[in-house]
């Protein structure tokens, strides 16, 4: 028997042009993705750079944008893992 899994993974903003999205029940540390062009990184919720890595100029704003709503981020990353 074949089980597939349904992985959610909520856009919550886009910066830049860059989305940025958490997946539901994700491991910890607390963290969200960012992706643009086919390229990911992970940062953690103060906008620290976890691993992998997009357009160095976008990153920066992703990071910028991850500094001013670092109390946001918490809130969605505690919703999700509910």
């Amino acid at each position: 028997m074949l089980i597939a899994a349904i992985i959610l993974m909520p856009v919550i903003a886009t910066v830049a042009g860059v989305k940025i999205y958490m997946y539901m029940r994700d491991h910890n540390p607390p963290h969200f993705h960012a992706q643009h062009g086919g390229d990911e990184e992970v940062f953690d919720l103060e906008g620290n750079h976890l691993r992998g890595g997009i357009n160095r100029k976008k990153g920066k704003k992703v990071k910028k944008w991850a500094k001013e709503n670092e109390e946001m981020l918490k809130d969605k990353w505690d919703e999700f893992q509910q």
